[in-house]
């Protein structure tokens, strides 16, 4: 009863808000549960048919259509909304969900795709209302936290039915539609977030980020994804080795106390999991993926512009030596590749490159900076990134590309550096005034 009782006033917040204070609230709230997934956290207890995320974009889309193109009103002390432009991450962005429809219906079985381009279709039109919504640092930052918090409750949970019912249906079962090593890449992305949020706040309540760090880690070592754990592995001196001085020591000392943790943290049966990698010629699992990607490679070779149609591989890998029907690729790029072409690859490669630049950009601008805007939008810089470092080293064993929150990371990393990078520097409680000097703003017609 509860869980129903906070979706409904989550929903009516995210419903009204979107009038009363801004369309970002509403998108806030519909991000947050394109990652909580609570109607599978919760399905035991939400009533079924009730479609919570429908109401919240309806809403917001119309708040945005309503409210126009109005930025929120400047606040003293903060730095002023961004206006809205297009940059190169937008164009590619936008010009590889074209690819996707042309890939869609130049595809061999185009409704083996139908259920893909509904998940597309409802991301891009709300990834379109982020453009207009999300406008300044704050804004980002909220999103860093969400990512962070509901990871760390989606981990909180998988602890609790592990040790509390001896329960650990991840490694069956998944989360929010992703089998376990969707849910692994899923967890590693709340990681650095939680670690950028320690290193903001200055309370007391700081250490309470520093103590989900290993409720993460944990819950990334039970869904026995070794694509999962390495990609933490990968992603960890992004943000180990960033901030201040004190700070970083600070994390250097979490981290090896995270580390120390592991092995007693992981049971037998998951360092055996782990250090499978090393005799991954005997792996019946790994030996499938080569398999699997050979035969992505085959299906690109063949079809390299428009490839087979989305999520149209799984057909035809089973005929080339897969070893079950309907083996997806898994590989993302390698998946792209053989569904949607080269040039559909080049297109999301330039999406994540592009992504990866803005988030460097705010980062340099941002280093040494002491007002609190510039603060969040550094360590936000900083998680967003060591986020998409993650994901996008574990999407090389995991076909995801249709994975929501990936795309949310790209949209908020060209937004801060819009919100960032084009506005000027404010003077607390006073006008605002011109910034020192910045790297420049590529916008999409200065990159054409």
């Amino acid at each position: 009863m509860k869980q129903t009782i906070f979706m409904a006033a989550l929903t009516v917040f995210g419903c009204f808000g979107s009038f009363a204070v801004t369309p970002f609230v509403g998108l806030a709230v519909y991000i947050l549960y394109a990652v909580l997934r609570p109607q599978f956290m919760w399905q035991w207890s939400l009533p079924e048919g009730i479609q919570w995320s429908l109401f919240v974009a309806l809403a917001t889309i119309f708040a945005t259509v309503v409210r126009g193109l109005s930025p929120p009103a400047p606040v003293p002390g903060r730095w002023p909304p961004s206006p809205i432009r297009f940059t190169a991450g937008h164009l590619f962005f936008f010009l590889f969900g074209l690819w996707l429809v042309a890939s869609y219906a130049q595809g061999l079985k185009p409704e083996l795709g139908n259920d893909h381009m509904v998940e597309y279709g409802k991301l891009y039109v709300m990834c379109a209302v982020g453009v207009i919504a999300i406008r300044t640092v704050r804004h980002v930052w909220a999103l860093a936290l969400i990512y962070g918090l509901s990871t760390a409750y989606i981990a909180y949970e998988i602890n609790f039915l592990y040790f509390v019912d001896g329960y650990l249906g991840i490694v069956r079962n998944g989360y929010g539609g992703h089998d376990s090593n969707g849910a692994g890449l899923l967890l590693a992305l709340g990681l650095p977030m939680c670690v950028c949020a320690w290193e903001l706040y200055r309370g007391w309540y700081r250490w309470l980020f520093a103590a989900l760090v290993p409720v993460l880690v944990h819950a990334v070592l039970m869904t026995y994804s070794r694509g999962a754990m390495l990609s933490l592995v990968v992603a960890a001196p992004l943000w180990v080795f960033r901030g201040t001085k004190a700070d970083r020591k600070l994390k250097v000392c979490l981290a090896i106390a995270v580390l120390a943790m592991v092995p007693f943290m992981a049971g037998q049966q998951i360092q055996e999991r782990f250090f499978s990698i090393a005799s991954y010629k005997e792996d019946d699992s790994a030996q499938s993926r080569f398999t699997s990607w050979r035969i992505g490679l085959e299906i690109a070779a063949e079809y390299p512009i428009f490839g087979v149609g989305v999520r149209g591989s799984p057909d035809l890998t089973y005929a080339r030596g897969a070893d079950i029907e309907g083996r997806a690729i898994h590989s993302q790029y390698i998946q792209i590749a053989a569904d949607n072409g080269f040039v559909g690859l080049f297109l999301y490669c330039a999406i994540a490159f592009l992504a990866l630049r803005d988030t460097q950009a705010v980062i340099r601008a941002a280093r040494g900076r002491d007002d609190p805007d510039s603060r969040r939008a550094y360590l936000g810089a900083v998680g967003i990134q060591s986020a998409l470092a993650a994901f996008l080293f574990g999407a090389i064993f995991l076909s995801c590309e249709a994975f929501e929150p990936q795309y949310y990371l790209f949209l908020a990393a060209t937004q801060l550096r819009l919100a960032y990078l084009s506005a000027e520097a404010p003077v607390p409680d006073g006008p605002w005034a011109a910034p020192p000097p910045i790297p420049p703003l590529q916008t999409a017609r200065s990159a054409g």
